[in-house]
């Protein structure tokens, strides 16, 4: 019963819109109706966020992947518990049910969660990717910073499959969703994000 119900509060963290409620609190906007429509914390710092709500959306939505597992290990679940609370929380993140499914990429979702199978290396390389990020001021770059060398640190670490075969397949369901976002855009004329009705 505790695993079914985590699984779901791991769907349900992964759904709450961060970064579509502070660029609305900011701006008044539907994030879904500028840029390119993705309502993850990058698409919010492009269009006007600000500095300090545009890094706190990027902050809160690692927060979810990371406190969704971290829940089933609270609980003391087999770690392929902590693989379904990851891809949840991600699908939540990508499919939320408060925004009529139409979510983001769930790029720093992913890497939140990846931070929960492996806590002091997730430390190490978040570090390195926020001063790559302070340098450059490339939010992209800096989630690749952090998320790219965790696979390569599970297994260097012999870490358990779960943890290796999550922190491959994270990225690469990111990058997926980034793909077809990007294909549904051009199917349906590219450039800016079609207006959303019916928005709160």
């Amino acid at each position: 019963m505790e695993e079914a119900l985590a699984l779901i509060l791991a769907y349900l963290i992964g759904s709450i819109p961060m970064s579509w409620l502070i660029f609305y609190w900011r701006t008044g906007k539907d994030l879904r109706t500028v840029g390119d429509g993705n309502v993850g914390s990058a698409n919010a710092i492009r269009e006007g966020a600000g500095w300090w709500s545009g890094r706190l959306a990027l902050l809160l939505d690692v927060g979810k992947g990371l406190l969704a597992v971290s829940i089933v290990r609270w609980l003391d679940l087999d770690h392929g518990w902590w693989m379904g609370a990851g891809y949840l929380v991600m699908a939540g993140h990508m499919f939320p049910i408060w925004l009529r499914f139409k979510g983001g990429r769930a790029a720093a979702t992913a890497m939140g969660a990846a931070g929960a199978f492996l806590p002091w290396q997730f430390g190490i390389t978040m570090a390195g990717g926020t001063a790559a990020y302070l340098m450059l001021r490339i939010a992209e770059l800096g989630i690749l910073l952090v998320a790219a060398p965790l696979p390569f640190i599970a297994l260097g670490f012999e870490s358990s499959t779960e943890t290796i075969v999550f922190c491959f397949t994270a990225p690469i369901l990111a990058g997926g969703k980034a793909g077809f976002d990007r294909w549904s855009r051009a199917r349906a004329g590219g450039g800016e994000a079609e207006p959303v009705e019916g928005t709160a």
